[in-house]
């Protein structure tokens, strides 16, 4: 509170097997803490009013996540207590992110209720669409603390939107509603944005340069790094750089990223064809962006091909696009995924006996789901990937709890669907290749996924390869861990295609024929 005095926080509190979300306020004099607002399943954004007499939040319900239906609400602030409580806008179909205030006291929020999540203000009770394009700009509310545009103490705003999937930062007049891109080599940006008098402030990577945290100075329009930037490892001329493509899958008009194999010490015969790592993202509420990757230019510097699908349901493509994996999860993202290597193979930009697909948590339900419903790919890796839905949706913690009910279908209705797009049920119909990469920890996708899919290729006797990494739990943050997996990946994929190295020591893959 700006009297310092009260600290308004969203509160978890676990009783025996319930979880239980509430906004409270604590008074950081004698630490009474005061249920402010209760009943409903999720809580984000208090933001108090410059002069703080007033405070809004966001709350929403399962089954629905933050980017499907969200509430923004609003209250009179009273010593640690809020009255005139009344709902601004949101509900049933409508997400609300980031409410923010300006300095006259006026509320800001993003909402997607025009079908792209647009900038509005709430002035004297009207609400007034600031930004009223076919751009979003909003990202989706995985974690607390994101943000994508800062309002200035003059009222000028500074957002972020996308545009072919990537970032763009522009200065927006609220006066004249006119918006402005702001040239900056910046295609992604993570956290939120800050702003102060002369600057503001963010981190930002571009497809050359990696994530570091920068100060844009307002007048002169100029950026400067305030977290080291080191060279990367690579020199410029081996860095590969991305090409936005679309392409049709069954009908959709799909997007994705596609990086040529790039190295200054090898070269390929002119006709060959390289071999395709096809990505699919984690979320799968999500999308990948052009930045920067080592993850990626690892694999193009060793003479692949990179393909980063922003399949049906990723975000920044507006709300229509990001609806379309409702009920279908399992079924449009691996299509995307395999039509687009189906694209580049007719394009003469992979090599069609050498196409594979790799991806963590989501993105490794997606891996699993096309290397058993289609002969599409040579082989595949999963880290932490989902093989059984149902588990999933019984196994998971409260903010993922009701995810599957709109991605698949509310249990236990649907659940002939689950087992029907659950990879461990179809293992008939499994005949590829797989890696599997599991931490010990893992939460969210806990290792028994992993492990019954183990026990499926070992009673088929097809060949893969399982590494359990101890400690590790949903992504693999241990610098060893993450070489340790990557070299792997890449000796099991040279197995694949027959390809001797002297660089690695070779994966021990169970049942593959030497």
């Amino acid at each position: 509170h700006p009297g310092g005095q009260f600290l308004v926080a969203v509160r978890e509190r676990h009783e025996n097997s319930e979880v239980i979300n509430d906004l409270v306020a604590i008074d950081i004099e004698t630490s009474k803490i005061n249920v402010l607002h209760s009943g409903q399943d999720f809580y984000s954004f208090p933001r108090f009013s410059p002069q703080g007499h007033r405070i809004c939040w966001t709350s929403w319900n399962q089954p629905d996540m933050p980017w499907d239906a969200t509430e923004l609400w609003l209250g009179d602030w009273h010593d640690g207590k809020v009255d005139a409580l009344h709902l601004v806008t949101g509900g049933k179909g409508v997400s609300i992110f980031q409410p923010s205030w300006d300095k006259n006291g006026d509320l800001h929020y993003v909402s997607d209720k025009s079908g792209w999540a647009n900038i509005y203000s709430h002035k004297g009770g009207i609400l007034n669409a600031l930004t009223p394009t076919d751009h979003d700009f909003s990202v989706p509310q995985w974690v607390f603390g994101m943000g994508t545009y800062a309002i200035h103490a003059s009222g000028q705003i500074y957002a972020l939107y996308f545009e072919q999937g990537q970032q763009q930062l522009c200065h927006i007049d609220e006066n004249t509603g006119h918006i402005e891109p702001v040239a900056l080599p910046f295609k992604h940006f993570e956290g939120q944005l800050l702003i102060d008098a002369d600057n503001l402030y963010f981190s930002a990577a571009g497809p050359a340069t990696e994530m570091a945290m920068y100060r844009f100075n307002l007048e002169t329009q100029k950026y400067t790094a305030l977290s080291e930037v080191s060279p990367f490892v690579l020199s410029d001329g081996e860095i590969s750089i991305a090409e936005s493509i679309r392409f049709d899958s069954n009908g959709r008009n799909c997007h994705a990223f596609y990086y040529p194999p790039k190295s200054n010490q090898y070269q390929a015969e002119s006709d060959a064809k390289p071999p395709l790592i096809v990505m699919s993202h984690g979320g799968p509420t999500g999308a990948t962006n052009n930045a920067l990757n080592p993850g990626i230019q690892f694999w193009t510097n060793r003479g692949f091909a990179v393909v980063d699908v922003n399949y049906a349901g990723s975000t920044g493509f507006g709300k229509a696009y990001q609806k379309l994996l409702d009920g279908q999860w399992g079924v449009y993202d691996v299509e995307d995924c395999v039509n687009a290597a189906t694209y580049l193979v007719e394009k003469d930009l992979a090599n069609p006996d050498g196409l594979f697909i790799r991806g963590g948590s989501a993105g490794g339900y997606t891996t699993l789901c096309a290397l058993t419903f289609f002969d599409t790919f040579t082989a595949g890796m999963s880290r932490y990937g989902v093989s059984d839905l149902e588990a999933l949706a019984a196994e998971c913690h409260k903010f993922e709890g009701r995810y599957t009910d709109n991605m698949v279908g509310p249990l236990p209705e649907a659940k002939d669907i689950y087992v029907a797009r659950s990879p461990i049920h179809h293992t008939d119909k499994l005949s590829r290749p797989i890696l599997l990469l599991q931490g010990s920890e893992d939460k969210v996708v806990p290792p028994n996924q992993a492990e019954m899919m183990v026990e499926a290729l070992e009673a088929k006797k097809i060949p893969h390869a399982y590494i359990l990494f101890e400690g590790e739990g949903h992504g693999f943050r241990n610098a060893k861990t993450i070489v340790t997996a990557f070299n792997a990946e890449l000796s099991f994929y040279q197995q694949m295609l027959g390809v001797e190295s002297d660089e690695l020591e070779p994966l021990e893959i169970k049942y593959l024929a030497k």
